[in-house]
């Protein structure tokens, strides 16, 4: 199996999670695979978080008739472009990360993903803003990409249902355009700014803000839910509220044995990617192994993307089990791809700098059809 994320630039930190959380679940049941025959390998490939790298990526893994399925990719642009080049193959890709509505939105009979939509995140979002914050005034922000842009489009759809006022909306990625959004939202005299896009932009941006003199609280999707971000922002980062579909590992009951493998083997402590791109391995060599039925050949590519339609992993509440088949709850999908229950936290980072949990809300594949 595969994983396609960024290994290299600007969001190295985060892409190298998916790796290591898919390393680590390879790793537990590579001597089950063996029992069946198999060699189970993993080869982690680097798209730079790029949508044109990563189409490149996806002709190398399609040709390489070795690769039964993918865990990937991080940024919902890439896995838009991956998952059209692997349609044609049949070839099952689960993404950890990618939150674009409409990945799920495409017939896909190879796609998945275990973490909630940007759908789930903006309806927690703007009811948040509503009810907790209060905000008179909005300006939201997007980073220019996929995530970014369908992540505020629905979380502006949702704030008008929730009546509350949006000051303006504009996009930011490079420098220039971050200045002129610094200087617009200033003058807006808005009381909330609200980003979508990812920790690298979004770290420049609030950083910015804050030396320009703009006090409006900001907040953010899943894209601020990186080590990465407060590395960046420094004491920037205090009072940046995001809400995220992975969260603090320590949120999970059942996470300390992971916590433990990952720190032992990566000198460092896991984020919620890693815990995620775990679980999407973990169902996707489910079902590797539901396919592989002969010990003499392979599975082909579409008895696996069939197969993970039927994955049904149970959730695992245990903390002192040995090894939970999975972390982050039951993982089971829709015949769109979805899982069928997901959760979105809603989180703040306190004076110090440590992610408090503010809201918690589970959410179903029903309802966000």
């Amino acid at each position: 199996m595969a994983t396609v994320s960024p290994l290299s630039g600007s969001l190295t930190a985060i892409g190298s999670e998916v790796k290591r959380g898919a390393e680590l679940a390879v790793q537990e049941q590579a001597g089950a695979f063996k029992a069946l025959g198999y060699d189970l390998v993993l080869a982690p490939y680097d798209d730079q978080a790029s949508a044109s790298l990563g189409g490149q990526v996806a002709k190398s893994i399609v040709a390489d008739r070795s690769v039964l399925g993918v865990v990937g990719a991080l940024n919902s642009s890439v896995s838009n472009v991956v998952a059209q080049a692997f349609g044609p193959a049949g070839l099952a890709m689960v993404s950890p990360a990618s939150t674009n509505d409409q990945l799920t939105q495409n017939d896909w009979a190879h796609f998945s993903r275990v973490v909630a939509p940007d759908a789930a995140q903006g309806v927690a979002a703007a009811n948040y803003i509503a009810d907790e914050l209060k905000a008179r005034s909005v300006f939201v922000i997007s980073d220019n990409t996929a995530y970014g842009n369908g992540l505020t489009r629905v979380l502006l759809s949702n704030l008008k249902k929730r009546k509350v006022n949006v000051a303006a909306y504009t996009g930011a990625s490079t420098p220039a355009q971050m200045a002129d959004a610094v200087k617009k939202v200033k003058a807006s005299g808005a009381d909330m700014v609200y980003f979508g896009g990812t920790d690298d932009t979004g770290s420049q941006l609030v950083k910015s803000l804050r030396a320009a003199g703009v006090t409006a609280t900001f907040m953010g999707g899943d894209g601020l839910d990186s080590p990465s971000f407060l590395q960046r922002t420094g004491i920037a980062g205090a009072g940046v509220v995001y809400s995220t579909v992975f969260g603090p590992v320590s949120a999970f009951s059942n996470a300390l044995e992971f916590t433990d493998r990952y720190q032992a083997a990566y000198k460092s402590k896991p984020s919620g990617v890693a815990v995620y791109a775990y679980d999407a391995t973990s169902a996707l060599l489910a079902a590797i192994k539901t396919a592989a039925t002969n010990a003499k050949a392979l599975p082909t590519r579409a008895q696996v993307s069939a197969a993970m339609r039927k994955v049904n992993l149970p959730a695992c509440f245990n903390a002192d089990k040995a090894r939970c088949t999975t972390i982050t709850g039951a993982v089971a999908f829709s015949d769109n791809g979805e899982r069928l229950r997901s959760r979105v936290l809603i989180m703040r980072f306190d004076e110090v700098l440590q992610p408090q949990v503010a809201k918690v809300q589970i959410v179903s594949a029903d309802s966000l059809k």
